[in-house]
């Protein structure tokens, strides 16, 4: 028994006889849910038979131990696919933050253009321009300028 289980006085191992156990796969199989669901529908059951339980907790609990296991499946692989998408979106939006800061950048540059006569300056320009000359059209401008200044 580990750690965890020493603290959940609320778990509980089930020891079935044969007869149970083959009572248990029977009622696995019919409902098609898993061998806790099957357990706990089981016991709910029994409760709500006995007196123990009220029907609206009956209700309830049925309604979460009977899901089949196929519906489950789909919907964690439904849950992961809509995680992967966001994932997704949220990676193409950070690029697309950072080209819009890039394109900022380089328009300001191009504004600078005629103040910064340095030729390390409009070097440095140029070969932040050249990197995103194939995504920015301010990149494509600003070396069409270095271009016409024969700066290159």
């Amino acid at each position: 028994m580990t750690e965890d289980q020493k603290h959940r006085s609320n778990a509980h191992t089930v020891m079935l006889t044969a007869e149970l156990e083959i009572a248990l796969v029977k009622l696995q199989a019919r409902l098609e849910i898993g061998k806790p669901q099957a357990i706990l529908y089981g016991l709910i059951e029994g409760l709500l038979k006995l007196g123990f339980l009220s029907k609206e907790d009956y209700d309830w609990h049925i309604i979460r131990y009977s899901r089949k296991l196929v519906d489950v499946r789909n919907e964690k692989r439904a849950h992961k696919e809509d995680r992967h998408i966001r994932v997704r979106d949220l990676e193409q939006q950070k690029e697309k933050e950072a080209l819009d800061r890039k394109d900022r950048q380089l328009k300001g540059m191009l504004d600078q253009w005629e103040i910064h006569q340095e030729p390390q300056w409009r070097a440095s320009a140029l070969a932040e321009a050249k990197r995103f000359k194939d995504k920015l059209q301010s990149a494509r401008d600003l070396l069409s300028l270095g271009q016409k200044e024969g700066s290159q």
